[in-house]
């Protein structure tokens, strides 16, 4: 393995770490009762904060819009369910 991808790798493997240690905080602060809404918002804007800290706004403001493009017009988990769901009774 070069440099480059070794270190494409640990930036791989951090991402992916810090994935999995997001998902477990979800999973804790969801499992006490707060609402999901509120912990996404909570998160969203440490998230945020800390990304305007690192590469500052216009640099974040560029990663957000990239990131909205890519899920723009995606359902959401509750309107998959019901485009899946069977209906009910007769019609």
């Amino acid at each position: 393995m070069t440099t480059t991808q070794s270190d494409e790798h640990c930036r791989q493997e951090a991402a992916h770490q810090a994935a999995m240690a997001l998902r477990d905080l979800l999973d804790e602060l969801t499992g006490r009762g707060l609402p999901l809404e509120a912990i996404m918002a909570g998160v969203h804007a440490e998230i945020v904060s800390t990304m305007v800290c690192v590469w500052g706004g216009p640099a974040t403001i560029a990663r957000m819009v990239n990131a909205a493009d890519r899920i723009d017009g995606l359902p959401s988990a509750l309107q998959v369910r019901l485009m899946a769901a069977q209906p009910a009774g007769r019609a």
